[in-house]
């Protein structure tokens, strides 16, 4: 249980570096970027900036996961011991982080959208999960 915390701390930290260094180190984003890059970006928005004209809304939203990743965490044995649930609360908190002291997510990474650590975290952490959950069906 333990090495979960550890390595919760550590995605948590390199997401919260890795956005200061953004805010300090880059540029704003430009209208738009063609290849991969590095820019500074202002996600008001949730994933790919879907409702950026509702930021409430998307702070709601991100409030809302986290609250069904508790209630799933509280429900089911293991989830409490997945290291894809570890990743998912890392990438969650990462960005409702945000929201709560900017009012928006720092998104730096240019792929076809912004985005930043916490949402690649979110992405291993669904895989991860979705897996452990289709090893232990064929466990059954």
């Amino acid at each position: 249980m333990k090495i979960r915390w550890i390595v919760f701390v550590i995605l948590s930290a390199a997401d919260r570096a890795a956005k200061l260094w953004a805010e300090s180190s880059l540029t704003e984003a430009p209208g738009s970027a063609v290849i991969p890059s590095l820019f500074l970006y202002h996600n008001a928005g949730i994933s790919f900036s879907l409702m950026k004209n509702f930021p409430h809304a998307s702070l709601a939203a991100a409030i809302l996961g986290m609250g069904i990743l508790a209630f799933m965490c509280a429900g089911i044995a293991p989830a409490r011991e997945s290291y894809g649930v570890i990743f998912l609360w890392a990438g969650a908190a990462g960005n409702l982080t945000d929201r709560l002291l900017y009012g928006h997510v720092i998104d730096w990474i240019y792929v076809g959208g912004y985005i930043n650590l916490a949402d690649i975290w979110l992405v291993i952490g669904g895989i991860v999960f979705l897996a452990e959950i289709i090893r232990a069906r064929e466990n059954l």
